[in-house]
């Protein structure tokens, strides 16, 4: 079994056929780039960029947009006071009842269009290539190999813990428990974080007899086989000179100010 991450069906498109290796090497190298803009122009392109490349792997809006929101909600609770605590040297706008830090404001639109475009193009790339192949790649990309299979456990078995946690909450209210701001309940709640660390541990120990049984011997093995064609070649240089192209502009702009 694995778990049942909600991934979407996209519609047939070029950035699904490119070879995983290539569309991961981009698709980092992007995100590294953009996550250095400290400007707003760049980070806008960026993350208009990202939106369309959404649209060209045909990615449902409806999955796209709900996660996105999930993500920038949370981002937003912490940064959206950038534009209102305006600080020495800051170029400000009096409002009247109000002040804003046009500084502030040019900093929190960089932030939240570098994060949008980011995002982006994690979930593009979630949409249009299989974990395990992800996984491959990221293998042959060079990533350590012990980094490789932390992640693909963690994604094949974290919701055996989640459904044990299920179980033990339940077990929990049918007794009578009420998560209350006391004593009792914080040691009950230590308690059920122990039970939980333990069952994971021992789980963990058959998960490790049972591969080796099996003959496991650390390598990453997979049915099929990556294969360069010129389109990915083509893409990935695409992916980085759009990123080199934003930096570049990038560094014109704090120039220039």
């Amino acid at each position: 079994m694995t778990l049942g991450i909600d991934l979407p069906v996209c519609k047939p498109s070029f950035l699904q056929r490119l070879d995983p290796r290539w569309k991961l090497g981009g698709v980092l190298t992007a995100a590294l780039v953009i996550a250095l803009l400290r400007t707003s122009g760049p980070a806008l392109a960026a993350m208009a960029g990202s939106m369309l490349l959404v649209a060209l792997a045909r990615v449902p809006a409806g999955w796209y947009l709900r996660r996105l929101a999930t993500a920038m909600t949370l981002y937003m609770l912490f940064t959206i006071w950038l534009p209102f605590m305006p600080e020495a040297g800051h170029e400000v706008r009096d409002l009247g009842f109000i002040t804003i830090s046009l500084t502030g404001l040019a900093r929190w639109i960089a932030l939240s269009a570098k994060l949008v475009a980011m995002i982006s193009l994690m979930l593009m790339l979630l949409a249009t290539t299989p974990l395990h192949d992800t996984f491959k790649a990221a293998r042959a990309l060079g990533l350590p190999r012990i980094l490789v299979f932390l992640m693909l456990l963690t994604y094949r078995y974290v919701f055996l813990l989640m459904d044990e946690f299920a179980r033990l909450r339940i077990a929990l209210r049918v007794r009578g428990f009420r998560n209350r701001a006391d004593l009792h309940s914080y040691h009950t709640i230590g308690q059920v974080a122990g039970t939980l660390l333990v069952r994971s541990h021992e789980r963990s120990d058959r998960v490790g007899q049972a591969m080796r049984c099996r003959g496991f011997d650390g390598e990453f093995r997979s049915l099929h086989d990556f294969h360069t064609a010129w389109p990915d070649v083509v893409a990935w240089l695409g992916f980085v000179g759009f990123a080199v192209g934003l930096l570049g502009w990038d560094w014109v702009v704090l120039a220039i100010q």
